[in-house]
């Protein structure tokens, strides 16, 4: 457990390094970015699917996109969900929304738990109505105060809901969607390097950035890597209680390197969506130490 517990700790660092990584990669677009971070990640992709001898579940479904091709739509729209939310993951800190994006990782959570109540009909536990009803609240005295709400919070609040739900619907959870989401987003990157770079253009960048693109892949697959053995080492409890690490990380990277500040009309609102997360985050330990004292009580 301890092993996890540091695994998933370091997995969520290495998500906030990228978080700030692509101010080191400027003066390049967002589109270019991601492509050389899909290009350089889907081949450790396959190493750690090598590493981890999970063939069989991709050969599995290939076996199901055989059987039932419409399945292949499916898989495509997934890709495109996720294509959407790492974008936005780039262009948040490279345009001063930094903030705005940790605050959409935030209230995640929160969304879950009302899609899982809505389209699953899940019962929220008595933290969790408490949990909903502060964040809101935040919403509601935001959008007050404001007279709007961040899209860039809405759609990652909303969108990885949505790509989750699509994931499940389309049975592919565990690496073999992972392989489908990174393949298709490859095969999509690699061709607009086709027909919007050149081989001049290719090798500038590959100058110019000779090390920050290629760690930029060998980050990402070691931060998938880690993420995939703590998600296997730890109870599932104690391994959604870590996923609030990440979003600390990336308001910290906001604040303290991308020189970002809350504005004064934010402050109350932000509390109470802060509030909401430490609520679920406080459910979320007193289920793992209860877990933990049955299994010492056996």
């Amino acid at each position: 457990m301890i092993k996890g517990v540091v695994l998933s700790i370091l997995a969520s660092c290495l998500f906030g390094l990228l978080y700030y990584y692509p101010v080191l990669l400027q003066p390049l677009s967002v589109v270019d970015i991601f492509c050389w971070r899909l290009l350089t990640s889907f081949p450790a992709i396959i190493i750690l699917i090598c590493f981890e001898k999970q063939w069989s579940a991709i050969a599995d479904l290939f076996l199901r996109i055989k059987q039932r091709p419409v399945l292949l739509l499916g898989l495509i729209a997934s890709s495109l969900l996720l294509t959407i939310q790492m974008l936005i993951f780039i262009w948040a800190p490279l345009n001063g929304h930094g903030l705005s994006a940790s605050l959409g990782y935030f209230l995640l959570p929160l969304a879950m738990v009302i899609f899982g109540k809505v389209f699953y009909g899940e019962t929220l536990t008595f933290f969790q109505k408490i949990a909903v009803s502060l964040a809101a609240i935040g919403v509601c005295l935001e959008i007050y105060t404001t007279r709007a709400f961040s899209w860039e919070t809405a759609v990652i609040a909303l969108g990885y809901p949505i790509y989750f739900m699509t994931r499940r619907k389309l049975q592919i959870e565990g690496i073999s969607g992972t392989f489908s989401d990174f393949f298709f987003i490859f095969l999509g990157c690699l061709s607009y390097f086709i027909f919007n770079y050149n081989v001049q253009q290719i090798i500038n960048d590959l100058t110019h950035f000779h090390i920050f693109i290629p760690m930029l892949g060998i980050i990402t697959a070691i931060a998938f890597a880690m993420y995939f053995v703590a998600r296997r080492l730890l109870p599932m409890g104690l391994f959604g209680l870590l996923g609030y690490v990440e979003p600390v990380l990336l308001t910290c990277v906001s604040l303290l390197f991308l020189h970002e500040s809350i504005p004064s009309q934010h402050i109350i609102s932000y509390g109470f969506i802060w509030l909401s997360v430490c609520v679920l985050a406080l459910e979320g330990s007193i289920f793992v130490l209860r877990a933990i004292k049955r299994k010492r009580i056996r």
